[in-house]
C-alpha cells in the first residue's frame, strides 16, 4: 500500500480565503481493508530555545530536556474524512472496515484557508478522530496551556533551523483495523502568504529621517607631482554644509515584490564655491524576528542588501544654487528594485513575530567637476517600516471591515 496527494493546479503561495484542492491517490498491490481516510489542513508555528544555565550542575551537565523550552501552535487545523463517504458510514455499524481490490483510487479533498489563527479556539483544536478525552487530546490540551493571540495567520517562515519555523501543509492518514498493520501517512506543503490589512488612506504626509553634515576644510592628500598632471584647483575656506533627508509616505510601509517609493533630498544650508557630489547610494533592510518558548526569547536579525553603488561622482544641484535649495536625488538609482522574495510581510502570532527597519546610506564628497576631495561623509539614515504582502483584501471583507467599525457603541445609562 501507498499514498500520496496531488493538489489541483498549485500557485506559487496560497493566501487568506483561498481554497486548496487536491486528490489522495492509494495504490494498492493486494487485498487490503481500510477503516477510513482522513485529511487534515495543518499549520504550524514551532519554536525551540535553549534556556540559559543560571545555576549550573556539578561537572556542568544539565538536563537536556530541561534545558529546552518549546512551543508548538497548530495555527490551523482541519480535518475532513475523504473516505468513506458520509452515505457509506451511515450504513456500517461502529468503525467497520472496507476492504479494497488491488488497484489505483483517488479520493478528492477541499479545504478553505481561513482568515485567522484558531490556536486559541478550542473548537478548532478538538476536531476529527483520536480526539480523546472530552474531544481535545493531548495536542489540543497542551495548546490550551499557551499564551495566545488572535491574529491573521502569519506567513510561512524558515531560515531558522531547529528554532523557529512556520509551515503549512495537507496531511492524509489510512487507518487501517489491523494492531499489526500500521496506518499510511503522506504529507505535502505549500507555502502561504497572507492578505493585507486594511491600508490607511492615501494622503501626502511622509515620515523622514534627517542627518546634517559638514565638510572640514582644507583636508588634503598630497599627490605625486608631475609635469603632465594639472594643478589641482585650489579650494575654499567654506566647503558647504547642509542635511539630508530620506522620506517615505506616512504611515511607511513597503510591499513584497515592488519598488521603495522613497524621496532623497539633499539640502544647501551655506554659500560655498564648491560643489556636493554623491560618492555612494545603499539601501539595507533589517529584519527582527522575535523567537519565544514558553520563558525564554531571543530576537534574531536578518539583514538584506537592496542595493550598493560606490565609486559615484554625481553633482547635487550647483554651487551657484540659492541658500535652502532643496535638490532631489534621481530614483533612477533604486526605483527597479524590489524587495527580495525571501522577505516575508511584517507578522505577530503567539510565539514569534517579525518586524522592519530599512536604513538608507548616502555618501558624499565635495569639490569641483572633475576634482572631487578624498574626504568624504557617509550618512545612515533609518527606519521602522511595515512589509506587507501585496495581496489586497477582498471587497466583501473590507465592506465587513467598514460596517463593523461604523456600529454605534451603545449609549451609558442615565
Amino acid at each position: 500500500m501507498s499514498v500520496r496527494i496531488q493538489f489541483d493546479h498549485p500557485p506559487s503561495f496560497y493566501t487568506n480565503l483561498d481554497f486548496i484542492s487536491g486528490r489522495v491517490i492509494l495504490s494498492l498491490t493486494s487485498d487490503d481493508n481500510v477503516q477510513q481516510i482522513v485529511a487534515k489542513l495543518e499549520g504550524e508555528s514551532r519554536t525551540q530555545l535553549m534556556r540559559p544555565s543560571i545555576y549550573p550542575t556539578p561537572h556542568g551537565r544539565r538536563d537536556a530536556r530541561a534545558s529546552v523550552a518549546g512551543e508548538n501552535h497548530k495555527i490551523l487545523y482541519h480535518v475532513s474524512t475523504i473516505f468513506p463517504s458520509k452515505e457509506s458510514a451511515g450504513e456500517n455499524i461502529g468503525n467497520a472496515a472496507y476492504s479494497l481490490r488491488p488497484g489505483t483510487y483517488e479520493y478528492p479533498f477541499r479545504f478553505k484557508i481561513p482568515l485567522n489563527n484558531g490556536c486559541a479556539d478550542p473548537n478548532a483544536q478538538g476536531m476529527g478522530p483520536g480526539s480523546g478525552f472530552g474531544g481535545l487530546g493531548l495536542g489540543g490540551l497542551q495548546q490550551m496551556q499557551y499564551r495566545h493571540v488572535k491574529k491573521t495567520l502569519p506567513p510561512s517562515l524558515t531560515g531558522f533551523p531547529g528554532e523557529a519555523e512556520i509551515r503549512y501543509y495537507v496531511k492524509v492518514t489510512v487507518q487501517r483495523p489491523s494492531l499489526f498493520k500500521e496506518n499510511r501517512r503522506a504529507a505535502m506543503g505549500f507555502r502561504f502568504l497572507p492578505i493585507e490589512s486594511p491600508r490607511p488612506p492615501l494622503t501626502s504626509n511622509e515620515a523622514f529621517a534627517r542627518r546634517p553634515f559638514a565638510f572640514q576644510p582644507g583636508v588634503t592628500i598630497p599627490s605625486k607631482t608631475s609635469m603632465f598632471k594639472k594643478t589641482p584647483t585650489k579650494l575654499s575656506d567654506t566647503p558647504p554644509t547642509g542635511e539630508v533627508d530620506a522620506r517615505l509616505p506616512s504611515p511607511p510601509i513597503l510591499t513584497c515584490n515592488e519598488s521603495i517609493p522613497l524621496r532623497v533630498i539633499v539640502k544647501r544650508l551655506t554659500e560655498s564655491p564648491e560643489n556636493i557630489f554623491l560618492t555612494s547610494f545603499s539601501i539595507h533592510l533589517f529584519g527582527f524576528t522575535e523567537v519565544r518558548a514558553q520563558d525564554v526569547s531571543r530576537i534574531e536579525t536578518s539583514d538584506w542588501v537592496l542595493i550598493s553603488n560606490i565609486g559615484l561622482s554625481v553633482p547635487i544641484g550647483s554651487h551657484t544654487d540659492p541658500v535652502g535649495t532643496e535638490n532631489l536625488l534621481d530614483k533612477g538609482l533604486w526605483d527597479k528594485i524590489s524587495l527580495p522574495p525571501t522577505v516575508t510581510p511584517s507578522f505577530q502570532t503567539c510565539n514569534l513575530s517579525r518586524r522592519y527597519e530599512i536604513e538608507v546610506r548616502v555618501g558624499l564628497g565635495y569639490g569641483v567637476v572633475g576634482e572631487i576631495q578624498p574626504q568624504s561623509i557617509t550618512l545612515p539614515l533609518r527606519f521602522q517600516v511595515d512589509i506587507f504582502s501585496g495581496i489586497k483584501p477582498p471587497a466583501a471583507l473590507l465592506h465587513a471591515i467598514a460596517n463593523q467599525n461604523s456600529v454605534p457603541a451603545p449609549a451609558l445609562p442615565a
